[in-house]
């Protein structure tokens, strides 16, 4: 009798077993990555464009009409994310916000416009051989004058005039991901202010 219990509970596990596999709510369809548009609505949502039928039908959304929705947009008084550009084609969503003296669309914590005073000469680079860097210093306002400081590499589109102090203004932007022995600020000439 023992044995015949044992039987039929391995059976009726075996058989309840696939229909767990094959339940509807176990049942996930992959979905191609083809672009066929159709414009469906989920139960209490708006209504939107789904890539294809099959992402349709896995959102459990119903089909309204082929091809995209007419107005898949957000609700009204709430601009898309990507769809806040600027009148210079800013994206305030990204970060940026337009720089007007640098006359370009900058992230305010990655790159600014600042005054470096530029002394009259170079001076040995610590750290390297034979090389000569120039010696700057940032100036801010109300601030008192910082010390010299060897800048690494160079201002890019300025030329050294040796023996001539020089007061400019420079584009600086910090850099990402650079290699250790690499500067992770770069410095572009703007204008000359004295």
């Amino acid at each position: 009798m023992k044995k015949s219990k044992r039987l039929t509970l391995v059976l009726s596990s075996a058989l309840l077993a696939p229909g767990l596999w094959f339940s509807p709510a176990a049942q996930a369809q992959v979905c191609t990555r083809e672009y066929a548009p159709i414009c469906g609505q989920i139960a209490g949502q708006m209504p939107q464009t789904f890539p294809n039928h099959c992402t349709l039908d896995n959102a459990k959304a119903r089909p309204l009409s082929q091809g995209e929705c007419p107005h898949t947009g957000s609700p009204p008084n709430q601009p898309m994310l990507g769809k806040d550009s600027d009148a210079h084609g800013c994206k305030a969503s990204a970060g940026y916000s337009w720089n007007a003296e640098l006359a370009s669309c900058i992230r305010p914590w990655i790159t600014s416009a600042i005054t470096l005073e530029v002394a009259a000469h170079r001076q040995k680079c610590p750290g390297q051989v034979d090389a000569q860097c120039l010696m700057v210093r940032e100036l801010q306002d109300s601030q008192k004058k910082p010390r010299w400081a060897p800048l690494q590499g160079e201002i890019a589109g300025y030329q050294h005039t040796v023996g001539k102090r020089q007061l400019l203004r420079v584009r600086k932007d910090k850099l990402e991901n650079v290699p250790a022995d690499g500067p992770s600020i770069t410095y572009t000439f703007v204008k000359k202010l004295r």
